[in-house]
């Protein structure tokens, strides 16, 4: 069987059309995946970008951090310098006796704690507490503790505490003398041993 020539243009038009089509289904979805790669080009680059820039910016910071810890690492070695060490501290008991003598009082008792470490704020120090019992005038007593407050050996020295006692006035009948105030004064010192 023979084709005619209408046969053969229509079957031709058939073929090309068939091939057109096929052409374009695969140029278009070509197409969308060169837009998809695009997009994602231009995301990655954005990224990139912003990658870059928060880099910079890290960068900047632990710069930045590095200086402020060499800057307080010299501070700290300073401070440790100027801090007291256990083995450079007053003899405290020695000079507490002088205070109580300069003011009027009476030693009745001092005890000291064994030292122990501590640490405040990252630091460790020694804590030497202790403890001084005198007898005298109210008056003595807080102007011993205000003494002992300015005293420049007294430096890394905090009074924890001072307790008062007052005894009750005795009626003038009575032929008992009279009981003296006295006083528990409770301190504490802070010393550092260096690396």
């Amino acid at each position: 069987m023979r084709l005619g020539r209408t046969a053969w243009l229509v079957l031709g038009i058939g073929v090309f059309v068939i091939a057109f089509a096929t052409l374009f289904m695969i140029y278009s979805r070509n197409s969308g995946e060169q837009e998809e790669l695009e997009n994602n080009l231009v995301v990655a680059q954005t990224q990139l970008t912003m990658l870059i820039s928060e880099k910079g910016s890290l960068e900047s910071r632990l710069a930045e951090q590095q200086s402020k810890l060499a800057e307080a690492q010299v501070l700290l070695s300073s401070t440790r310098g100027s801090f007291p060490s256990l083995a450079a501290s007053i003899e405290y008991s020695e000079v507490l006796s002088e205070f109580a003598d300069d003011f009027g009082l009476e030693v009745m008792g001092m005890a000291a704690k064994e030292p122990h470490e501590e640490e405040v704020e990252g630091v460790t120090f020694i804590v030497i507490s202790f403890e001084m019992d005198v007898e005298g005038a109210v008056n003595s007593v807080l102007s011993m503790v205000d003494a002992i407050a300015k005293d420049k050996r007294f430096v890394s020295v905090t009074v924890e505490e001072v307790d008062i006692d007052v005894p009750e006035p005795q009626p003038i009948t009575t032929r008992v003398e009279p009981e003296e105030p006295s006083a528990t004064i409770k301190l504490v010192g802070y010393s550092y041993e260096g690396e």
